[in-house]
């Protein structure tokens, strides 16, 4: 059981209720009921009715919806996490089962004191605004390149004041065009009304390409890191992102307007920079939900290692029972032979390849865009040699001299030089991603090397880019890395949102190896140091023992 106490230090801790006073907190606190489940419990199953909201005091719950007659995860929510409220707000059924772990341990607020808290305190009900648009851009949206473990926390568009700020133009504009259109009516000219409709089609497609536009940029906060995605039709392509470690504070600006229509900056500063939430709807309270999960993330971490560290003192100190063995490994057949190949099949089946995995080295080229590119001219020459040499007899009435032919061939075979010279340039120029550093080489063909390499564990931010239509239509751009003071640029590599992707999900796991090692070494450390102070306190108390006269035994 817990006291009003602890449930009011509990709630301080959630941005939910950041907005209220002690006193509103008691009250809050006073209506919570708790709901524990020692075995794995159904909490509410997906369409029964809403009547309460639900929070996370004590270990998850998992979260499940019915997908083609089919259940599928959606999502584990832990201490400090909160569900249901959607349910009530709109006073619908529940649109999802959730399932409580053994020693879950959850507060429930039934509707009644839920609906007085909403009408007494509207800084709460802007932050139910923000989880419910978040959740359901998220269903909507559903972003494949998310980790499977990875829980959207806040998920906003910009708000709604810039998209009528950027169509006042195209609106006021109509004016002009409808008098034009009337004008042409008048006279009857049929030139007048074409240029009147192509200026009326161009404005509404410039509107339409306004709402488009707005529409696809995203502000997103998980429980790994901050993320801004920001897409301009056939022109431009991006997502900077940051970890949540390597965040240094949170912080909003408002403007005149800002605060009338209640929009803003939220300000995520990093070790790299800033990553700027621009019109944001209810600023105040998506940093506080933002400043939460960061501190929720750093407080998860520490309590992981100080587990780690009481667990590997008690198997130092014989408390602990030893865990089960790993099963023994299953006899494996032996692989066919593979195929062998001819070295022509071999080299067109890599000769062009952007991307390659080579164990744990994922290794990328350059768009084969770049190759076509810089290569085209010399090609084209080419072409416009050999064509020369075969319509010459057909156009002329005399054989093509052989001195001529002669310069012909060798033009030829100096060009056909240039485009092997481009292709070795291309393919010599690769980006890496090995298991623990990234890498970047730049080679001329019978020239200069240059090489860079840094650590995974040292890249603080990245980004991409894709820029151009030719960009956007061919997939191709580059990827920024932010490595100290240094930054890494992944030029014109394809796909760039999967470079991306491969670069977080192989640091992720470089980071996690390293503080396992490091958690390893210390808990090896601090149990040395138990095992000599327990080895020098059975010594001490051996020597007053002997030092004892006997007569005081």
């Amino acid at each position: 059981m817990i006291d009003t106490i602890g449930r009011i230090e509990f709630l301080k801790k959630l941005h939910l209720f950041r907005g209220l006073t002690d006193e509103d907190l008691n009250a809050v606190a006073e209506e919570l009921q708790e709901r524990s489940f020692d075995k794995t419990e159904m909490v509410f199953a997906e369409g029964s009715p809403a009547d309460s909201q639900h929070l996370v005091y004590q270990r998850k719950v998992n979260i499940t919806r019915t997908v083609n007659n089919h259940q599928v995860k959606v999502a584990s929510l832990v201490k400090g996490d909160y569900y249901g409220e959607q349910g009530l707000l709109r006073n619908k059924n529940r649109s999802a089962s959730v399932t409580a772990e053994p020693g879950t341990l959850l507060l429930v607020l039934f509707r009644g004191p839920f609906m007085r808290l909403l009408k007494k305190t509207t800084a709460l009900r802007h932050i139910f605004e923000i989880m419910m648009s978040s959740r359901q851009l998220a269903q909507e949206l559903r972003f494949t390149w998310l980790a499977d473990n990875e829980i959207i926390y806040f998920l906003a568009r910009k708000h709604q004041f810039l998209l009528l700020r950027d169509m006042l133009l195209p609106v006021f504009l109509l004016i002009p065009i409808v008098g034009l259109l009337t004008f042409a009516y008048a006279l009857n000219s049929a030139t007048i009304g074409l240029i009147g409709g192509f200026v009326l089609a161009s404005d509404l497609a410039w509107a339409v390409w306004r709402f488009i536009d707005w529409g696809n940029d995203f502000y997103i906060v998980t429980n790994q890191r901050v993320i801004w995605l920001e897409k301009v039709i056939a022109f431009y392509d991006s997502r900077t992102e940051a970890g949540m470690g390597t965040i240094l504070s949170v912080s909003t600006e408002t403007e005149y307007f800002g605060r009338i229509f209640d929009y803003g900056t939220v300000v995520v500063r990093t070790y790299t920079g800033q990553i700027r939430m621009n019109y944001v709807r209810h600023p105040k309270q998506a940093a506080d939900m933002i400043e939460e999960y960061w501190n929720r993330a750093k407080e998860t971490g520490r309590k992981a290692d100080e587990e780690i560290m009481k667990q590997a003192i008690r198997n130092k100190l014989g408390y602990t029972k030893p865990g089960p063995q790993p099963p023994l490994l299953q006899p494996q057949t032996a692989a066919k032979p593979a195929k062998k190949e001819s070295a022509l099949a071999a080299w067109l089946k890599y000769a062009f390849r952007m991307r390659t995995e080579d164990g744990t080295t994922i290794t990328y080229h350059k768009h084969i865009y770049g190759f076509f590119r810089d290569a085209a001219p010399y090609a084209f020459g080419i072409l416009c040699l050999v064509g020369v040499m075969l319509i010459w007899p057909f156009f002329l009435s005399f054989a093509l001299p052989v001195w001529l032919g002669t310069l012909i061939v060798f033009a030829i075979v100096v060009l056909f030089g240039f485009v092997v010279y481009q292709y070795l340039d291309w393919v010599n120029d690769i980006y890496q991603v090995t298991a623990d550093q990234i890498i970047d080489v730049s080679r001329k063909p019978f020239g200069t090397e240059d090489r860079k390499a840094a650590p995974l564990e040292n890249i603080l931010s990245t980004e991409y880019k894709r820029s151009g239509l030719i960009g956007m239509l061919l997939n191709f751009g580059t990827v920024f890395i932010m490595v100290g003071g240094a930054k890494f640029d992944f030029t014109d590599v394809a796909d760039p949102p999967t470079v991306q992707q491969d670069i977080v999900r192989r640091q992720q796991g470089r980071l996690q190896k390293k503080r396992e090692t490091e958690s390893y070494s210390e808990r090896e450390r601090m149990a040395e140091w138990l095992a000599m102070y327990h080895k020098t306190m059975d010594e001490v108390s051996r020597e007053k023992d002997q030092s004892r006269p006997p007569d005081s035994v």
